[in-house]
């Protein structure tokens, strides 16, 4: 499950990281494109009010008075303005927007982050949950197979085939495919769920049972598989 979610995240995580930089890029030019086009308004504004200033009676003092009222509150626009835009140019680092090769190298690392020993598994969980909707358990028999159907949010469908356990093999040598994918679902379903699940894709106990929410129970014990209650409450904590 891990493999197929980083499968299906990379090519998409990339592509959405370069649109993201490029959108940001773009609105930081698109501001700074506004921000010049008024100061451009704002300087034809103080010059007419400059014009206005010279040409007006200077023995009529209320008409110069406002004309010069004018005239100042304009050229405080025009400080304004230019002070926005040294801000916008100067006030926040510079960063050059990302390569398509550089974000695809960062994808290349994220199967090392994932899997390093000090990976939060909580975010993890809450990738799992986020990107799929649910997992739908079935077997084929002739194959010997338990087959993943797993809807993804996005509307996809992936399946997924792991070996299936023979009748009779006990739970202490379940196979390495089934806890792995007991694992999976434990995440998502809580133990009678499970047991439905392990039910549909055919294996039985190691003593030639069904599956029941008890024996769910003992399976994940044995594989100090956390429970689905526990996901859940470490979520609202976190």
């Amino acid at each position: 499950m891990a493999d197929e979610i980083l499968r299906v995240v990379q090519p998409a995580a990339v592509d959405a990281a370069v649109v993201a930089s490029e959108d940001a890029a773009r609105r930081q030019d698109e501001m700074l494109n506004a921000w010049k086009r008024d100061l451009e308004a704002a300087r034809y504004a103080a010059q007419r009010a400059q014009k206005q200033y010279d040409a007006a009676d200077p023995d009529n003092r209320l008409v110069a008075d406002e004309l010069e009222r004018r005239w100042n509150h304009a050229l405080q626009r025009v400080h304004e303005i230019e002070g926005r835009i040294d801000q916008h140019v100067h006030g926040q680092p510079q960063r050059p927007v990302p390569r398509q090769e550089e974000y695809e190298n960062i994808a290349a690392d994220l199967e090392a982050v994932w899997n390093g020993p000090h990976a939060d598994l909580r975010l993890k969980k809450r990738i799992v949950q986020t990107l799929i909707h649910e997992v739908v358990v079935d077997v084929d028999a002739e194959a010997g197979e338990i087959i993943l159907m797993i809807p993804w949010k996005g509307g996809v469908h992936t399946e997924l085939r792991l070996s299936r356990r023979r009748r009779g093999q006990n739970i202490s040598h379940t196979s390495k495919d089934i806890i792995e994918a007991v694992r999976v679902l434990a995440r998502i379903c809580s133990d009678d769920l499970l047991a439905n699940a392990l039910n549909r894709s055919g294996p039985l106990t190691g003593r030639g049972n069904r599956w029941t929410r008890e024996r769910a129970t003992a399976l994940r014990t044995h594989h100090a598989i956390p429970c689905y209650d526990i996901i859940v409450a470490s979520q609202k904590d976190g």
